[in-house]
């Protein structure tokens, strides 16, 4: 819009044609392209007057009335909305315009498009065109990337490509309906925000505020917005529909399609798919199954038809009893069979419809048993829940043992996903109602894993109860012996994997290739993960989104890393037990702290507490490396102490960092305590992870060469494990500090602005040339300390964080602020969100 703006402002100061033309749909911003053009014009001291024509064809002076027809004082007119002018109107203006040929007088006019009668209405236009007198300018919807600025100024959130994606379709980039697309969203709860990101989540269906229409045109567009898919049939349901004369029908269709609601060309659709929605959302229930119900049929009986791939299934699931329940209950498994993975959601109502279209009671058990599947598959835990208590007490007689542990097992993860612990924890007593192996997931889901063991051990009926149960059973029972550091089961399931149960059953058989690749990922095993999925053929988008955080971060791809855990957190719909949640923070929160995003990971931190993850004395070991980061060592110590008192996995990661917390106060009596966990959990667990920590601190300690370390690191593969290694054994003397700048370089593809500087000092220290020169530290050096401050750290946690002083910190910002011109640290935030901070 600003381009516009000073390109017609050139047109209207410069020597040119005496009027400018302004076309557009409804909502691309005509009207306030004029208020801009009226305020800086009248900044700039020119006299403007502005007039905006009405339906009938009056005026609506916003300024100054019809301006007499003065041709050479240097006035600009402003005509808004000159789609209603009239003939007479039109004639008055074209006669202005020539009149104004040649003077300094300007006239600016506005046009929404599509225009009624056009080929009338426009001849006078066509004819100053044709003349040189007319200079048009045609307004563009914004294109996918050109909407990320108006969300920024609306949600204060950059938009996640998703959300983004979703708002141009809704919109089709018209800035109106861009607004209006973000109310929608906004109100069903489909946009959440994390870190200053804006992120598209499940939401649910509620009313919206569609255009202003009179009451008939209202109707027929209400009917449209459900029918338009079908193309050339739509009028004639229209009009069935509402009782309506079919001449009257086409005359409002038509109407709606020169105000720019509706567009025809093969058939009909909606000019911007919002208005559609909304219209949808005001529908009453009845008149949305009315409807539906008049498209199935017309479907069914060939007199209309579609090329929308889900559109009858659908209206079948909207029009409920209007239609044939047989043939429609029918139809609805059909399709929900073949439904692809990410439409799970759409899949679930489906076949929410199904059930109450079944017309016995062993038809019903069966299908609200799929429809229960499905809503745990889209993480609709309220669904779920709701559909295993109903299978659970209303029929039991009816459910298979296979069946009765999936509603079993499905319920335990529901409650544990909706926080409803105190459910979870009677389930845990293993009461006669529920399986042993149901038992041991509630256990394991509240972090009770010795517990899970214990029992699975005691009472081995779950290997016989059923299919299900020997599956559930086996899997959680080698879970908890790993993360207590019996790693044998877990790697004899993980390499006899044509033993799993029920692999043949595509669920189940992903079910257990995400969870084992999961572990693999806690353990920091990335290469053992991809291997899995590589001789599984299973994609990476199989997996959910903590998972592919922990790759992303393992492969040194940062912003990928903290993308798709901003997308875990904000899509709170977690599906199945995530035992990889937890470790997905450490891991995020480690990439963050080494940008110097500090607020980022607190918040991510504070999320992962909300939802009470398994494993979660790895959210200790993150909260102690944000205090390492400020300098909090007593603190970061305790917290790493308190974390290696439970469960082994993820203690290798907290035993190294307190070694290196003693060796910094040189305490190497503490430093050696660590150093004996390391080889016994070594022993019991010998990770690649868990080697690499055991030969850093012995090399640290001069127990031997830092080489065995170093070569670990590079055969791991994992960019920023290897400069955490190489910089400790550079600062311990155990090898070369030639390395640094290896590391350098590395930790510079991370995006680690903090973990670079404090590079800077070790390779000063160590006389080791700082790649890039004075001028690239010195600016890296300034926009680091844009981004802490922009944080909202203290000058005392500036101070630590950069391992300076408070006064240094003090002249650097004085320094910052005056070069840059910013005025407070909330400016310098703003400006480096909206990608405006340039250092």
């Amino acid at each position: 819009m600003d381009e516009v703006t000073e390109r017609i402002l050139e047109l209207v100061t410069g020597a040119g044609a005496p009027c400018v033309w302004v076309t557009g749909p409804a909502g691309v911003g005509r009207t306030t392209l004029l208020a801009r053009l009226s305020e800086r014009l009248s900044a700039a001291g020119q006299e403007v007057s502005t007039v905006r024509f009405t339906q009938d064809g009056g005026l609506a002076p916003v300024s100054d009335p019809w301006p007499s027809p003065e041709t050479d004082d240097g006035r600009v007119l402003l005509l808004d909305d000159t789609q209603w002018m009239g003939r007479d109107a039109l004639a008055d203006l074209e006669a202005l315009v020539r009149r104004l040929a040649g003077t300094s007088s300007r006239v600016v006019c506005a046009t929404r498009t599509p225009v009624r009668d056009a080929a009338e209405r426009l001849a006078s236009v066509r004819r100053l065109r044709a003349e040189g007198l007319v200079e048009p300018v045609r307004l563009l919807p914004l294109k996918a990337g050109e909407i990320t600025g108006p969300v920024v100024e609306a949600l204060g959130a950059v938009p996640s490509t998703l959300l983004r994606d979703r708002l141009h379709e809704l919109s089709r980039g018209v800035p109106a309906a861009l607004h209006q697309a973000l109310d929608l969203l906004r109100a069903q709860g489909a946009i959440r925000i994390v870190d200053r990101r804006a992120y598209l989540v499940p939401g649910t269906v509620v009313p919206l505020r569609s255009a202003q229409l009179s009451p008939e045109r209202l109707a027929v567009a209400k009917a449209a917005a459900v029918l338009h898919p079908l193309g050339e049939a739509m009028p004639s349901l229209i009009s069935g529909l509402l009782a309506q004369d079919p001449a009257e029908t086409l005359a409002i269709l038509e109407i709606l399609r020169a105000d720019g609601v509706l567009h025809r060309g093969r058939g009909w659709r909606f000019t911007v798919p919002v208005v559609a929605y909304a219209l949808i959302a005001e529908l009453g229930p009845f008149e949305r199954r009315r409807f539906s119900a008049a498209a199935v049929t017309a479907l069914w009986n060939g007199t209309a038809h579609t090329s929308a791939p889900y559109y009858l299934a659908d209206r079948i699931a909207e029009a409920g009893k209007l239609i044939d329940p047989r043939r429609a209950l029918t139809e609805l498994l059909d399709n929900a069979a073949f439904l692809p993975d990410d439409q799970t959601t759409r899949g679930a109502r489906w076949l929410r419809a199904a059930v109450e279209l079944t017309e016995d009671r062993p038809q019903r058990a069966r299908v609200t048993l799929l429809h229960t599947m499905w809503c745990h598959l889209n993480g609709d835990h309220e669904q779920s829940l709701a559909g295993t208590r109903r299978l659970l007490e209303e029929f039991p007689d009816r459910l298979s043992a296979d069946a009765a542990q999936e509603a079993q097992s499905i319920a335990v993860c529901a409650l544990h996903n909706s926080g409803n612990t105190a459910e979870l924890a009677r389930i845990a007593t293993n009461p006669p109602d529920w399986s042993v192996a149901s038992s041991a997931i509630a256990l394991s889901l509240l972090d009770r894993w010795a517990e899970a063991a214990e029992l699975l051990t005691e009472n081995d009926s779950w290997r016989t109860e059923s299919t299900v149960s020997a599956m559930l059973g086996e899997l959680f029972g080698g879970l908890a012996e790993l993360w207590a550091g019996r790693s044998a089961r877990f790697g004899a399931n993980l390499t006899e994997r044509e033993r799993w149960p029920l692999r043949t059953a595509r669920r189940h058989r992903n079910d257990q290739i995400t969870s084992y690749a999961t572990a693999l990922l806690v353990l920091g095993e990335r290469a053992r993960a991809e291997k899995l999925l590589s001789d599984e053929d299973f994609p990476e988008t199989g997996l959910r989104d903590s998972e592919r955080s922990m790759l992303a971060a393992m492969r040194g791809e940062p912003s990928r890393a903290v993308d798709f855990a901003h997308r875990s957190v904000a899509d709170r719909s977690r599906r199945g037990y995530d035992t990889g949640s937890a470790a997905m923070h450490l891991s995020t929160v480690s990439v963050l702290l080494s940008q110097g995003r500090f607020s980022a990971a607190r918040e991510l931190l504070t999320a992962a507490r909300a939802t009470a993850p398994m494993l979660a004395h790895l959210l200790d070991i993150a909260e102690a490396r944000v205090d390492m980061a400020l300098g909090e060592t007593d603190r970061a110590a305790r917290r790493l102490h308190a974390a290696t008192c439970g469960l082994a996995v993820g203690t290798d990661i907290a035993w190294a960092d307190l070694a290196e917390l003693a060796l910094r106060k040189n305490d190497r009596a503490e430093a050696k305590k660590a150093l004996d966990a390391l080889e016994d959990l070594a022993s019991a667990m010998p990770t690649g992870r868990v080697l690499l920590h055991r030969h850093l601190v012995r090399a640290s300690l001069g127990r031997e060469p830092g080489a065995e370390c170093l070569w670990l690191a590079r055969e791991r593969e994992q960019p920023h494990e290897l400069a955490v290694a190489a910089e400790r054994l550079v600062r311990h003397g155990a090898t070369d500090p030639k390395v640094l700048t290896e590391v350098y370089e590395v930790l510079g593809s991370l995006d680690a602005l903090l973990h670079r500087a404090r590079l800077r000092s070790l390779m000063r220290k160590n006389g080791i040339e700082i790649p890039g020169g004075r001028q690239e530290t010195v600016a890296e050096n300034e926009h680091l300390l844009a981004l802490l401050a922009g944080e909202g750290l203290t000058d005392e946690q500036l101070a630590r964080a950069l391992q300076t002083s408070r006064k240094n910190v003090e002249g650097r910002l004085s320094l910052l602020f005056t070069r840059t011109g910013y005025r407070s640290r909330i400016e310098l935030a703003t400006a480096l969100l909206n990608g405006r901070y340039a250092s």
